[in-house]
């Protein structure tokens, strides 16, 4: 129960600053309004709820079951020692690198996808734009490896955290300098990085796949460093064109997105 209200006071904190933060110093055009942040919300809470019907304590339950019966790779050979969080995080973070790019490469799991990259802004509540389904299938699939690898606990939720913290960074509305930009995308996804994602072009949008860390697109070379040209012919630089209408962005249109 501590763990859940520390996630959500995290979540809603870093929510807030880089609200503000988009306020101060936007990239583009301020597009946040009451009724876009309470969708937005709102679909992050029929989420929550479907998550916790599936697996009540999250992830760090699944590492504390596993460290409890012995499970997993790291309680099978007894591992200790810093390099081992270390090594688990990385490994986790790749893991969610990968059921990303998956989620664009098999097509029932980018219909569940499909849903976050339907906005036609992108702003911070866009990281609060997951399909119930899709967060759901994400929980299993992170639960899998933390069990496989019977990662210690505390280790598990600090991912969880660093996790959501760069969710809503990457989206963010955000100028950074130029220069900071280039010098932190050598190690962590940037919002000018993750834009390029949200980009329609497919050749685009199939590249910068990480949450995090950016080694993982540098690596297997799916890295963009710009958007390729044209746009959609609205002039729009983010979002897909198929779901560009209004009513596309309900509440209820976007839980009925994957049946479209």
């Amino acid at each position: 129960m501590i763990d859940a209200s520390l996630r959500l006071a995290t979540t809603l904190g870093l929510l807030a600053l880089f609200a503000l933060l988009e306020w101060m110093r936007p990239a583009r055009p301020l597009q946040v309004t009451l009724r876009r942040l309470a969708r937005h919300g709102a679909l992050s809470l029929l989420g929550s709820v479907a998550s916790r019907l599936v697996l009540a304590g999250g992830l760090a339950s699944v590492a504390s079951f596993a460290h409890l019966i012995g499970f997993g790779l790291i309680n099978w050979m007894q591992l200790t020692g810093a390099w081992v969080w270390i090594a688990c995080f990385l490994i986790l973070d790749f893991a969610v690198w990968g059921q990303h790019v998956l989620s664009h490469k098999i097509p029932l799991l980018w219909r569940l996808h499909r849903l976050h990259h339907s906005d036609v802004f992108m702003d911070v509540t866009t990281a609060l734009r997951f399909h119930p389904l899709e967060i759901v299938a994400s929980l299993i699939f992170k639960a899998s490896f933390v069990a496989l690898l019977g990662a210690p606990p505390a280790l598990v939720f600090a991912f969880e955290l660093v996790l959501g913290a760069g969710a809503l960074f990457t989206h963010a509305n955000i100028a950074l300098p130029e220069r900071l930009d280039r010098i932190l995308r050598w190690f962590v996804v940037t919002p000018a990085m993750h834009l390029i994602h949200h980009h329609p072009n497919p050749v685009a949008t199939n590249s910068n796949y990480g949450f995090s860390f950016s080694v993982w697109d540098r690596l297997f070379r799916t890295y963009r460093d710009d958007a390729p040209s044209p746009a959609l012919p609205s002039g729009s630089d983010i979002g897909l064109a198929k779901w560009r209408n209004p009513q596309d962005q309900t509440l209820k249109a976007m839980v009925l997105n994957p049946l479209d």
